[in-house]
């Protein structure tokens, strides 16, 4: 099991944290996985950061790594 923490308009979605309790190697894994279970969201928008570091989509993901979704941001 990983535990996902989601923010800004994926948390309206998910929650503010999501337990996947899915056999996932990889970021391409988990997005594919998120994409399956919550197609309203645009998934390729979304940020994922693996132990507070920006990952791409072949990163590894192990158990206990802190994972976070973060959708882009925009203000002025």
């Amino acid at each position: 099991m990983i535990v996902v923490k989601a923010f800004g308009h994926v948390k309206e979605v998910l929650g503010s944290e999501l337990e996947v309790n899915r056999e996932l190697i990889d970021v391409k894994s988990l997005r594919d996985y998120l994409g399956n279970e919550y197609p309203t969201i645009v998934w390729s928008t979304v940020a994922i950061a693996v132990n507070k570091k920006y990952v791409q989509d072949p990163d590894p993901i192990s158990p206990g790594d802190e994972i976070a979704l973060i959708p882009p941001v925009s203000g002025g």
